[in-house]
C-alpha cells in the first residue's frame, strides 16, 4: 500500500521505496492523467542527491514515456522549488521530484506538485492515492530510457537560469549588491548549491560555502537544518566574520539562517522577521497564513499592524490555499517551509534566502539588531519540538491517549482553546500552547510547545511524555 503523507509519499529504500513501487507510482499517476485528457501538457521530473535518486527518475521517466506522456527531465540534481517553476512554466499537467526532503539518508521519496505548481489537495491526492494501490504489476507500461530519449518522449534540460532569473525577480538585486554582504552558506550536502549559489553571485555577495558535495549520507546527519545539525555552520559564524549564515535541506525547500554573531535563527523567528519586514519597512500590507504548530508571534504582529492570522493544518498544501483565499503577503510553517506573494505556491528556501539578503541590505542594520527591535516591540516567544518514535502497534492507543488528555495533566493556567482538527492543541490565556499530532512522513509524534516563559516548556514535554508512557504501561 503506497500511502500519500505530507506533499507526496516516502519510505525506507528497499523496503517499500523500491523499483517496482516507483513504477507503480508513475503508472497510476499517468492512468489519472490520461483519463483527465492531460496528457499533452506532459510531466516533469527532477531528482536530488539521495542515495539512486536519478536512477529511480529515470525508471519513472520510462512510464511516463511508454504511456506517450512527454516528460522534461531536469538536470542536474535540482531543489524542489524549481520542479515547481518548471511545472507551471511548461503548463504541465505534474511535477515529481525524487526526494525525501528533511528525512533521514535511509529515505527516498517523490513529492508531487498538481498543474499550475499547485500543491494537492486532499481530494485530489486521495484519487491519486486509489489510483496508484489499482494497478497491477501487468498493467504497467515501459520502454527503455534510451528509447525514450531517441524517441523525443523525453528531453533533458537545465532550467536553472530561468529559476534564479524568476526568483531575482522578486528581490531588489540592484540594493543587494551596493550593500557587500558576506555569506558563509551550508546546502547540506544537498540541491540548494546549484540555484542559491548562482544568486549570491549575481548578488556580489561575498561567499564561502560548507558541505557542497553531493552526499547521499548528508555527512552522516539528517539534511534538515536544526541548531544541533549546524554546528559548524554556527561554530564558523562565532570564529569568523559574516554578515549571516544560510542553510538549506535535502532539497532546498527549507531554510534556517545564524545571525552575524552566532546565533541559530529558526524557522519560526524567520517567519516573524520577514513578515516584519514587509509590514513595518516595506509598507506592504495583507495577512499571514500559519499552519497550526507555527509561532503565535505571527498573530501579535498580524493584529498590531491590523491585519489577521490565519490558521490552518499541517501540509503546505493547507498554507498555499490559505494564501489564495485571503491574499497574504506570507506564509510558512515551523518546520522551515515559506512563501511569498506572488511566487510559487509552494516552500522556496532560495527566494527566502533572497528576501533576507535584501532585508539586510535595505534596513542597514545587522540581523541581531532587527532581532533586538522585534523583541522590544512584540516580546519573545520561546518554542520547542521533541520527537517521540512509537511503534505502529501503539499508534491508535497514544492517539486515543492523547485526545482523552485534560489540559490540567500538561499545564496550569485557564485553557483558552482545545483544538482536535490536526492532532491535539491546547492553547491557554498566557500565550502558552502545545500540540501533539502524528507525523506525516515518518513513525514519530511530535510534541511541540511554545510560550513567552522559557522555565515552563520542558516541563509540559515532560508532562505529555509521562502521559504517553504511562498509558503504554498499563496497557500491556
Amino acid at each position: 500500500m503506497i500511502r500519500f503523507g505530507t506533499g507526496g509519499w516516502r519510505d525506507i529504500i528497499g523496503e517499500k521505496f523500491t523499483f517496482d513501487n516507483v513504477r507503480k507510482f508513475s503508472q497510476g499517476i499517468a492512468n489519472q492523467i490520461l483519463q483527465n485528457h492531460k496528457q499533452d501538457q506532459g510531466v516533469v521530473i527532477g531528482y536530488d542527491n539521495r542515495f539512486m535518486a536519478e536512477e529511480f527518475a529515470k525508471a519513472s521517466v520510462e512510464i511516463f514515456a511508454a504511456n506517450n506522456i512527454r516528460v522534461i527531465f531536469l538536470t542536474p540534481s535540482v531543489p524542489t522549488p524549481l520542479v515547481n517553476f518548471v511545472t507551471i512554466e511548461e503548463k504541465a499537467a505534474a511535477g515529481l521530484t525524487f526526494t525525501a526532503s528533511h528525512n533521514p539518508y535511509i529515505y527516498n521519496g517523490i513529492k508531487y506538485v498538481h498543474e499550475g505548481g499547485l500543491p494537492a489537495t486532499e481530494d485530489i491526492t486521495t484519487e491519486l492515492e486509489k489510483s496508484i494501490n489499482a494497478v497491477q504489476a501487468d498493467e504497467i507500461k515501459r520502454i527503455h530510457y534510451n528509447r525514450a530519449l531517441e524517441n523525443n518522449l523525453t528531453i533533458r534540460k537545465d532550467y536553472t537560469n530561468e529559476f534564479i532569473t524568476f526568483v531575482e525577480s522578486q528581490i531588489n538585486l540592484d540594493l543587494i549588491k551596493q550593500a557587500n554582504i558576506s555569506v558563509l552558506y551550508d546546502p547540506m550536502f544537498g540541491t540548494g548549491i546549484n540555484s542559491l549559489l548562482t544568486l549570491l553571485v549575481d548578488s556580489r555577495s561575498k561567499i564561502k560555502i560548507i558541505h557542497d558535495k553531493a552526499d547521499p549520507l548528508f555527512g552522516g546527519r539528517v539534511p534538515a537544518p536544526t541548531e544541533s545539525s549546524l554546528w559548524r555552520l554556527t561554530g564558523m559564524m562565532k570564529e569568523e566574520q559574516y554578515d549571516i549564515g544560510i542553510a538549506t535541506d535535502g532539497d532546498g525547500d527549507r531554510i534556517a539562517i545564524i545571525d552575524e554573531k552566532g546565533y541559530y535563527v529558526d524557522a519560526n523567528e524567520i517567519l516573524v522577521i520577514l513578515y516584519y519586514y514587509f509590514l513595518e519597512y516595506k509598507g506592504m500590507k495583507g495577512n499571514v497564513v500559519r499552519n497550526i504548530s507555527t509561532t503565535h508571534l505571527l498573530d501579535d504582529i498580524s493584529n498590531y499592524y491590523g491585519f489577521e492570522c490565519i490558521e490552518k493544518p499541517v501540509g503546505f498544501k493547507h498554507i498555499a490555499e490559505g494564501m489564495l483565499q485571503s491574499d497574504a503577503v506570507l506564509g510558512g510553517e515551523s518546520s522551515g517551509g515559506i512563501t511569498i506573494k506572488g511566487h510559487l505556491l509552494e516552500k522556496d528556501a532560495i527566494l527566502s534566502a533572497g528576501i533576507i539578503l535584501e532585508l539586510l541590505a535595505y534596513t542597514k542594520k545587522p540581523l541581531s539588531e532587527i532581532r533586538q527591535e522585534i523583541k522590544g516591540k512584540f516580546g519573545k516567544r520561546y518554542f520547542k519540538e521533541h520527537n517521540y518514535s512509537y511503534e505502529a502497534e501503539y499508534k491508535e492507543h497514544i492517539q486515543s491517549v492523547i485526545f482523552g488528555t485534560a489540559a490540567e495533566k500538561l499545564y496550569r493556567g485557564d485553557l483558552l482553546e482545545h483544538k482536535t482538527y490536526d492532532g491535539v492543541k491546547w492553547e491557554w490565556s498566557d500565550g502558552t500552547w502545545c500540540l501533539v499530532r502524528f507525523s506525516g512522513t515518518e513513525p514519530v509524534l511530535r510534541i511541540m510547545v511554545e510560550s513567552p516563559k522559557d522555565d515552563k516548556i520542558e516541563g509540559i514535554i515532560q508532562n505529555v511524555m509521562k502521559v504517553i508512557e504511562s498509558s503504554i504501561l498499563s496497557h500491556h
